[in-house]
């Protein structure tokens, strides 16, 4: 009878033992790199989870991993390391099992896998590398440990109904959001703050170095300053690989307007990743939230474009191979001017395609593009971007811009920026006090100060022009030519009317003129008594306008020598 009883006693205790139930499972990992589910749960609960993974030969690393994100907050709660797993058989593999309790709320499981195969960090010995080389490298063995690699989660029976898995939703609330983002990409979006406002960034990228490839910046849409950068130093590591860089951050932005950027290189994205990917891989990108508790949802005005209604001074673009284009023009008022220019920077840390913009009476440059002064356009990384606001005084200008034989809109030898429409340079006017007739065109040719050109000057040319002052004057001598080893080429000089030279082109007067190290430039001021003039200029069989055996100048228009009125 006590027999009985305790056999019946055994059979009411087995039936209420807690069964498990599989909420999700992911395995084998042969043909893919990485998976992701969202996750909702009505109520706290109690999660069982069995991993299967592998690290790299020392155990520091994982290179085949799960782990579980919080979707309001972005951070981890759970994630397989070498510290909660075991090794488990050969070939680096670990396993875990564990259980942890979640709050009721929202989550997304990720698993990932090395696209760079469980090699990433060496080989544990020479017979390693000798089966790996045997076996094609990433082979039949790695196939193999792979079909084993994954994860399951399972719930008592209990908390089955409580768990529902979903699409990993969007961020709710955010006031900039441009994520997830893919190789080659180049993203922006505009909004207006009412009042002071708190914000957080929250951007994810690829950095390495000390230098971003993936990164994102905020613009102040009324001066075009860039007023928070993702720079590699205030970065840390986001999960995954090492150049994986994340910021968290909040800052806090006046009343104005702003545009937020991010640009992607061509490698390494949510598109296709070659290392392993960060903790967040769906917030590869930037997003900006107003931040709880004092955020305001109506101080925020969307949406801002800084080039809606672009009054356009100067367009030079779609600029195509072996171009050299100038434009001039008048203000009559103090402006403030946004330029846009794109260009390419050569592996000699120079521009070859580039613009730049003169006063058209002194002949000194106002603006120029430099490394400095730009960040990267999209596409290979000698594309380059200026995009700022100068303030220009009345006065007379003119707009270059050059490029070389290779790498220009529409004959692009590498990967082309993200906007190619705008390769060269787009001046326009910005502030509501901008008056459209304060903005006349500047033809050169027509420019009464000029006394004497010659200009655009070919091989072998000898050259005079004469100019009259009828009262002593003070003129401004620009000229360009061809000098080395303290001797000049091609040079001009100025004689009066008795044939005696009242100044000369030498070369310890002149300063380097861009490009060649053999430009060489002059541009002063002189004073003359009134009589006749003759200006000439003369160059030799080689390194001229249009025949250049160097890099031309910044100024190659002008290779030649004007002289002008001084106002």
């Amino acid at each position: 009878m006590k027999i009985v009883k305790w056999i019946f006693s055994l059979a009411v205790v087995s039936s209420v033992v807690a069964k498990d139930v599989k909420i999700f499972e992911v395995k084998d990992f042969r043909r893919r790199d990485w998976v992701e589910q969202g996750m909702v749960l009505d109520r706290d609960v109690q999660i069982k989870i069995e991993a299967m993974g592998a690290s790299d030969k020392w155990g520091d690393d994982m290179l085949a991993y799960g782990w579980i994100l919080d979707s309001d907050t972005r951070r981890v709660v759970w994630e397989m390391s070498p510290s909660n797993s075991s090794e488990e058989r050969r070939w680096y593999n670990r396993k875990t099992e564990q259980k942890i309790t979640l709050d009721a709320g929202t989550y997304e499981i990720y698993y990932a896998v090395s696209p760079r195969g469980i090699w990433d960090r060496g080989y544990r010995d020479f017979g390693d590398f000798l089966e790996d080389l045997f076996d094609g490298f990433r082979g039949s063995k790695w196939r193999r440990e792979a079909r084993s690699w994954g994860m399951r989660l399972s719930v008592d029976e209990s908390d089955e109904e409580a768990v529902k898995l979903i699409d990993i939703p969007g961020t709710e609330g955010a006031i900039v959001q441009l994520v997830p983002l893919g190789d080659d990409e180049f993203e922006k979006e505009g909004f207006s703050l009412s009042e002071e406002t708190q914000i957080r960034i929250y951007a994810i990228g690829e950095g390495d170095d000390g230098d971003m490839y993936d990164y994102g910046w905020i613009v102040d849409g009324s001066s075009r300053e860039t007023i928070w950068e993702m720079d590699y130093r205030d970065t840390r590591r986001a999960g995954g690989a090492e150049k994986n860089r994340i910021i968290d951050e909040d800052i806090t932005l006046p009343a104005g307007d702003y545009m937020v950027y991010f640009v992607t290189d061509g490698s390494h994205s949510y598109d296709d990743w070659n290392q392993l990917p960060p903790y967040d891989l769906r917030h590869w990108g930037i997003t900006l939230w107003g931040q709880d508790g004092d955020f305001k949802r109506d101080v925020v005005v969307k949406p801002y474009n800084p080039e809606a209604g672009r009054r356009i001074i100067v367009d030079m673009t779609r600029m195509g191979n072996d171009r050299f284009e100038k434009e001039g023009f008048v203000l009559t008022q103090p402006t403030k001017v946004r330029i846009l220019c794109l260009g390419e920077h050569d592996s000699r840390d120079d521009f070859v395609d580039r613009g730049w913009i003169l006063d058209a009476d002194t002949r000194e440059p106002v603006w120029t593009m430099t490394q400095r002064n730009t960040k990267r356009a999209g596409g290979a990384r000698k594309n380059r971007m200026f995009d700022g606001v100068i303030t220009l005084q009345p006065g007379n200008y003119e707009v270059f811009y050059v490029t070389d034989g290779s790498h220009a809109y529409r004959r692009w030898n590498s990967g082309p920026p993200f906007d190619p429409e705008s390769w060269g340079i787009t001046l326009w006017a910005v502030g509501d006090e901008f008056d459209p007739e304060s903005v006349k065109p500047y033809i050169e040719e027509e420019d009464a100060h000029i006394l004497v050109q010659i200009i655009r000057v070919g091989d072998r040319q000898r050259i005079r022009r004469r100019f009259q002052l009828d009262e002593p004057a003070r003129v401004r001598v620009y000229a360009i030519g061809e000098g080395d080893d303290d001797e000049m080429y091609d040079y001009g000089w100025i004689e009066d009317e008795r044939g005696r030279r009242v100044w000369r082109m030498e070369y310890w007067d002149t300063e380097h003129a861009g490009g060649a190290r053999k430009n060489r430039m002059i541009n002063e001021v002189l004073s003359l008594r009134d009589g006749e003039y003759t200006v000439r200029y003369r160059s030799d069989g080689s390194h001229s306008f249009d025949d250049w055996n160097d890099t031309p100048p910044r100024d190659p228009d002008h290779w030649g020598i004007t002289v002008r009125l001084e106002k």
